[in-house]
């Protein structure tokens, strides 16, 4: 005597709506994190942006007879390669030193929704000392 065991034609229908919700439940998490690693990227390419700015800044007003004017297109030609959007130049210059302070908000800077870093200032200030020598 046989005995038939009986199989679905399709294996593995059953497991259809199954997918769907799993896919419904993860799908989320995982474009949050993809999303949130752009964010991180976007927020330490402005930082470094910001830095190098300060750098180029300070440098050129470290040149005898620059202009306020100058020291503020050197460190603004920098971020402008980034797209930084609205950042503050702030410059100060004493007799011996030169100071450059470079600062934005980083809800004008992301890519997405500034849920992350919200209202989130990101700054950098560089001082150096001015040549006493000529």
């Amino acid at each position: 005597m046989r005995t038939y065991i009986s199989r679905s034609k399709r294996p593995g229908r059953r497991r259809r709506g199954a997918l769907t919700v799993e896919f419904a439940l993860t799908a989320p998490l995982a474009f949050f994190l993809f999303f949130s690693a752009l964010e991180f990227g976007r927020m330490n390419m402005v930082r470094h942006s910001m830095e190098n700015a300060a750098y180029e800044g300070v440098r050129r007003g470290l040149v005898p007879n620059t202009t306020e004017a100058e020291v503020r297109a050197a460190a603004q030609s920098v971020l402008d390669v980034v797209s930084v959007k609205k950042p503050s130049i702030q410059i100060r210059d004493a007799t011996d030193e030169i100071t450059v302070t470079v600062s934005a908000n980083f809800n004008d800077q992301g890519w997405f929704a500034p849920l992350i870093f919200y209202n989130k200032t990101l700054s950098s200030t560089l001082t150096m000392s001015k040549d006493k020598t000529g």
